[in-house]
C-alpha cells in the first residue's frame, strides 16, 4: 500500500492523525453496540449508519480544517466567539430545541445544533487571543488595582493602556457561562477549568490565579450550602426553579451514596444510568465481554452518548479503558510538543487550550461513569453526536493546521529539531 500518497494529504502531526482514526474506529464499534436497544422497533442498522455518516463527515471536516491557513484561523477567533454568543441569544429568545428535557440545542431551518460546542470553541479561541496579546505587550501579569484604574481612566476619557488580561478573559468567559449555567452546569465547569489552565500556561500572575481559584471554591461552597436549604416547593418557579431543585437532589443523592450499602437498599428506579454504568464497568473485568456483547446497554438510558465509556469498559475491559485514557493523554502530550515548537503566542495558547479542553471533557465523562454524579457530557470523538463530533474533529483540524504552520516556520528559520520528528511531518 502506498502510504506516501496518504501522508502527503494528511499533513501535520502523524501521531494525532493516528489517534483520531483510532478513536473513530472505537466509536463506530461502541456506538453500534450501545445503540442496539434503539433498534427493537426500527431499522437494525439505522443508528450505526447515521453515526457512520457523522464519523466520515467529521474526518472530512478535520481534513478540510487542517488545510486552512493558520492566519485565517487566528483572524476568525472573534467571529467564532460572537457566533457562539448569538446562538445563545437565539436559544434564549425561542430558538432552542427541547430534547430529552434539556435545552442544549438550537433549531435552525429544521437542523438541530448543539450550540454549546460552538461556544466552547469560541471561548478557547478568544482566551488564546487575549493571552497572546498580553504576551506581545508584556502584560501577562494582572493587577486588580491596575484593572480598576484602567476602567476608571476609561470612564474619565483617558485612553492610556493598562493591565487587564485576567479581567478581559473573565468577562469573555462569564458572559456565555451566564447563559449556559441553568441548562448545563458541567459545560460551565469545563469552560472555566480550561480557561484557568490556559491562564496558568499564559503566565498570568500566580497570586491572582490563587485568589481567583480561592474565590471560586468559596462561591461553590456557598452555592451548595444555599441549595441544601432551599425548599422543594421552589421547583414551582418555572424552569430555573426546577433546575435548582434538580441540583439539590443530585447533591443529596451523592451525599447519601457514600459508604457501603446492602444490595436491597439500593434504589435503582430513577438512577439507572448511575447504577448500571458502575455494574457494567465492574462486569467488564480485565479483558471485557468482547465488542458488541454488552449486557447493561439495555438498562442505561442514552448509553451511546453520556455513558459510552461504561459500555466500552464492559466490552473491552480494563485494558480497553486504560488504552482509551492513554490515547487522550497522548493527544494532550502531542499538543504540548507542537506548542513547544511554536513561536507565535496565539498558536501556543490555542493548541494547548484545545488539548486541555478535549482531555478535561474526556476525564469528566469517565468520572461520571464511575461516580455518583449524573450529568451529560459526551466522550470526545467516541460518543454518538452530530455537532459535538464535528466540532471535536474541527479541534483536530486546527491542531494540525498549527502543526503545519510550525513546520513551515521552523523550516524558514532552519530550526527543525531531530528530537521531535513526529511533529515535523509532511
Amino acid at each position: 500500500m502506498n502510504f506516501q500518497f496518504i501522508t502527503k494529504r494528511f499533513n501535520g502531526d502523524r501521531v494525532i492523525w493516528c489517534i483520531l482514526f483510532t478513536l473513530c474506529f472505537i466509536s463506530i464499534i461502541e456506538v453500534y453496540s450501545a445503540s442496539s436497544p434503539r433498534t427493537y422497533n426500527a431499522d437494525f442498522w439505522a443508528p450505526a449508519l447515521l453515526h457512520g455518516k457523522f464519523v466520515i463527515g467529521g474526518v472530512i471536516v478535520a481534513w478540510l480544517t487542517h488545510t486552512l491557513k493558520y492566519e485565517w484561523i487566528k483572524d476568525s477567533s472573534k467571529n467564532v466567539y460572537i457566533i457562539g454568543i448569538l446562538l445563545l441569544l437565539y436559544a434564549l429568545f425561542g430558538g432552542g430545541a427541547n430534547i430529552n428535557s434539556s435545552m442544549r440545542w438550537v433549531n435552525i431551518f429544521g437542523i438541530k445544533l448543539q450550540h454549546f460546542e460552538i461556544v466552547k470553541l469560541g471561548t478557547v479561541m478568544i482566551t488564546a487571543l487575549i493571552l497572546a496579546k498580553a504576551q506581545t505587550e508584556e502584560r501577562a501579569h494582572l493587577s486588580w488595582n491596575a484593572a480598576l484604574s484602567l476602567i476608571s481612566n476609561k470612564l474619565k476619557g483617558d485612553n492610556r493602556s493598562g493591565d487587564y488580561t485576567m479581567l478581559s478573559i473573565l468577562v469573555c468567559i462569564l458572559i456565555p457561562c451566564a447563559f449556559i449555567i441553568t441548562a448545563n452546569l458541567s459545560t460551565v465547569a469545563i469552560i472555566l477549568a480550561a480557561s484557568i489552565l490556559m491562564m496558568i500556561v499564559g503566565r498570568v500572575n500566580w497570586k491572582h490565579l490563587v485568589g481567583l481559584i480561592g474565590a471560586g471554591i468559596a462561591i461553590i461552597a456557598l452555592g451548595i450550602a444555599t441549595l441544601l436549604v432551599i425548599p422543594d416547593s421552589f421547583k414551582e418557579y418555572g424552569t430555573i426553579g426546577s433546575k435548582v431543585i434538580t441540583w439539590k437532589n443530585r447533591i443529596l443523592d451523592s451525599k447519601d451514596s457514600f459508604g457501603a450499602k446492602d444490595a436491597d437498599d439500593v434504589v435503582i428506579s430513577g438512577n439507572e444510568q448511575m447504577i448500571y454504568s458502575k455494574v457494567a464497568i465492574a462486569e467488564g473485568g480485565v479483558t471485557g465481554r468482547g465488542p458488541g456483547n454488552s449486557v447493561r446497554r439495555d438498562f442505561i438510558p442514552h448509553a451511546y452518548n453520556d455513558y459510552i465509556f461504561a459500555i466500552l469498559v464492559e466490552e473491552l475491559g480494563l485494558l480497553g479503558g486504560v488504552f482509551t485514557i492513554i490515547l487522550y493523554l497522548t493527544l494532550l502530550y502531542r499538543c504540548g510538543i507542537i506548542a513547544k515548537n511554536c513561536d507565535d503566542p496565539y498558536a501556543i495558547f490555542l493548541v494547548t487550550g484545545i488539548g486541555i479542553l478535549i482531555c478535561i471533557q474526556a476525564m469528566l465523562h469517565m468520572t461520571i461513569s464511575v461516580s455518583n454524579i449524573v450529568t451529560g457530557q459526551p466522550l470526545p470523538l467516541i460518543s454518538q453526536g452530530g455537532t459535538s463530533f464535528i466540532i471535536n474533529c474541527i479541534y483536530i483540524g486546527i491542531i494540525q493546521s498549527i502543526s503545519k504552520h510550525t513546520r513551515r516556520q521552523n523550516k524558514g528559520t532552519g530550526t527543525e529539531t531531530a528530537e521531535n520528528p513526529e511533529t515535523q511531518t509532511n
